[in-house]
């Protein structure tokens, strides 16, 4: 996994490269996670799970005859939350993770109207480091769970540009890790099983 994100890094650095006429722009990028899901086991449960990321992002793109092709890369700081709580006890504990989180996306504009407001898509990798979190302490559970320090996935997006400055759009990430290592795997399903995650993701940029 580590070497697929590395690959698809080199590819789009290379993409980066750019000639001097392409247009690059810096600015701010928020996501907000749209999916509140539970997930329980026999013996464990996890519920309210949020997450929210902010950072800094740049845009790079290549004017074409019918369409702006270029990337998007972003440095965020993701903040998940959740709640672990096992159903055989009134025991629960909520769990805040943080992690740096770099998205790297291939992204496509098309222009309508007078070009006030372009469409966007985006695909492309993205990788998480853990740079702090809680312990999962439920008794002698503690001594199985473990929280992985990376993370790594896909995203898919679609959105709107106005005026050239404000983006908006919904994106859909597939997890391709787990973030949890239990020895124990009617634990492992509810603690992992969030594959996939909507956000609402909203960008300025000048």
């Amino acid at each position: 996994m580590k070497k697929l994100v590395f690959n698809t890094t080199i590819i789009i650095l290379s993409v980066l490269a750019l000639p001097a006429f392409s247009q690059i722009r810096f600015g701010v990028r928020g996501d907000i996670g749209l999916n509140n899901p539970t997930y329980k086991s026999d013996v464990l449960k996890v519920e309210n799970m949020t997450n929210y990321s902010i950072g800094p992002s740049m845009e790079t793109m290549l004017p074409l005859f019918v369409a702006d092709v270029g990337v998007d890369a972003s440095l965020l700081y993701s903040n998940n939350r959740m709640t672990v709580s096992k159903i055989d006890e009134n025991v629960s504990k909520k769990i805040t993770n943080h992690y740096i989180k770099l998205p790297l996306n291939l992204k496509v504009k098309f222009g309508i109207g007078l070009h006030l407001v372009k469409m966007y898509a985006t695909a492309g990798p993205y990788a998480a480091y853990l740079i702090s979190g809680e312990k999962i302490d439920l008794d002698e559970a503690a001594k199985d769970i473990k929280a992985k320090s990376f993370e790594a996935g896909t995203n898919l997006g679609l959105g709107f540009e106005v005026l050239r400055i404000f983006q908006i759009g919904v994106n859909c990430g597939f997890k391709l890790t787990d973030n949890y290592k239990t020895d124990k795997p009617d634990w492992s399903d509810p603690l992992n099983g969030k594959t996939t995650c909507w956000s609402i993701t909203g960008s300025i940029y000048l």
